[in-house]
């Protein structure tokens, strides 16, 4: 399923999912000036047609390697790690953080150290879901341990005007259902704070060099080498994907404010 926000000039944000994935699983502090709130969300039982040809890359941004972002998985909806629908962080050996939207009966499985979608690096299982009941994000713990390069959790909110980036496997156009192959990224710029799609803090993000579209739920933003942001929530593109992406926003989910709830359920705290 697929949640959209009611049109409302160029900024129509909306909660970002693989939309033809879902519909094939039957089960399946304040800073700077303010941003203006999104407007309430509705539900959609699918997404726009496809607009057209898609850039190599999504939405703009770059191809980038698994060194840029050791830490990022696929979160897929099969046991063997192929059926790819959201992006998340690992955390340790035994933790991903991803977006509670993403969540399902249908989410087995983690894919880890592979930048290619559905190929490569390590399988885990999904071995437990634990939902936030305060915003959109979510903790999945591995059925066993994963070595790797580990997201270092921000404690503070990032400052208006930050250069950041995002990662993730999205679609290649608005709508095209078409994941990207390989990992990709973009960069933003803090706006302020903002609410996700479940009513918790945000980070606002303002898109730059690209724009994250459906399949990159859950995936990282990341500031001055840390995690301060789920992604949550996200413009929807006009027609085609424009040559630039200033008029675009995002929502991440606000990493700070769920530390103790993470450290009490994973032990994993800020560095």
């Amino acid at each position: 399923m697929r949640c959209r926000l009611r049109f409302q000039g160029r900024r129509t944000p909306r909660v970002i999912f693989a939309v033809a994935l879902l519909i094939a699983l039957p089960l399946a502090p304040a800073f700077g000036s303010p941003v203006p709130d999104p407007p309430a969300l509705t539900f959609l039982a699918s997404g726009p047609p496809d607009p057209g040809p898609a850039d190599t890359n999504i939405a703009g941004g770059e191809a980038a390697a698994m060194s840029d972002a050791p830490f990022a998985a696929q979160i897929a909806y099969d046991t063997a790690g192929a059926r790819v629908g959201c992006t998340g962080s690992q955390i340790s050996a035994e933790w991903v953080i991803t977006a509670r939207h993403c969540d399902s009966a249908r989410l087995q499985s983690v894919r880890l150290g592979s930048p290619y979608l559905g190929v490569g690096g390590s399988v885990r299982k999904v071995a437990a879901r634990y939902p936030s009941t305060t915003g959109d994000v979510l903790l999945l713990k591995l059925s066993a341990p994963h070595p790797g390069q580990y997201a270092s959790l921000s404690r503070t909110f990032p400052a208006p005007g930050s250069d950041a980036r995002v990662f993730g496997w999205g679609d290649q156009a608005e709508g095209s259902g078409a994941m990207s192959y390989q990992v990709k990224a973009a960069g933003v710029t803090v706006a302020g704070q903002g609410s996700d799609a479940f009513g918790g803090l945000s980070v606002r993000t303002q898109s730059r060099t690209g724009h994250p579209l459906s399949g990159d739920s859950g995936g990282p933003l990341i500031v001055a080498g840390k995690l301060v942001g789920v992604l949550s929530t996200s413009s929807v593109l006009p027609a085609g994907n424009p040559s630039g992406f200033a008029g675009l926003y995002n929502d991440h989910a606000a990493v700070s404010r769920h530390l103790g709830w993470i450290a009490v359920i994973t032990g994993v705290g800020p560095s």
